[in-house]
């Protein structure tokens, strides 16, 4: 028969032993993903966070601008009910899906797999957008540009590139963004 002190020795090792083991399958892995500068599922779950940005890092942003009788200006997102952040993921997440293999935002699933489901897609939220604002804001407008704003980390623009114009009179979308190799 064992004693107390004999019974409590295998329980006090596997009380170190445990989280030791424990700590180790959850940490290792953690610190080699650190020391080698990989990140990926499941170490980096959130896509805003799968790459580095730092001081000399490129970003991106949507912007666009309306055409009225030769007179360009800002798009009046205040008018969508929409802030500017949230317009623009809303453009990024559910439309703007170029095909251009360096396109910034390339997304070739669903719909707008092609270059005639890519037209439509975006067609059809610039008709809305536009409709929208006719309707119940009492504004038109000729066109709709979308650029691409080449930004740094501090958000100073660095290069502007349009991408795309949709005519109200057409009701159309036309992809304006060229690819150079």
């Amino acid at each position: 028969m064992r004693t107390q002190s004999e019974l409590s020795s295998p329980r006090r090792a596997r009380s170190f032993i445990l989280p030791a083991v424990v700590s180790a399958v959850v940490l290792i892995p953690n610190l080699v993903v650190i020391a080698l500068g990989v990140e990926d599922f499941p170490f980096t779950t959130a896509p805003m966070f799968a790459h580095y940005v730092g001081p000399d890092s490129e970003l991106y942003a949507l912007r666009l601008e309306v055409v009225k009788d030769g007179t360009a200006e800002p798009f009046p997102i205040e008018e969508t009910n929409l802030n500017p952040i949230e317009f623009q993921r809303q453009l990024a997440s559910w439309y703007y899906r170029p095909l251009a293999d360096n396109a910034p935002f390339r997304d070739l699933s669903g719909e707008a797999s092609s270059p005639e489901g890519f037209t439509s897609v975006m067609s059809g939220y610039f008709g809305a957008l536009t409709s929208f604002l006719r309707d119940q804001r009492g504004i038109e407008y000729d066109s709709v540009g979308l650029y691409v704003d080449i930004v740094d980390s501090s958000g100073t623009l660095i290069e502007s590139k349009p991408v795309g114009t949709y005519d109200t009179s057409t009701q159309t979308y036309t992809q304006t963004y060229e690819v150079s190799r």
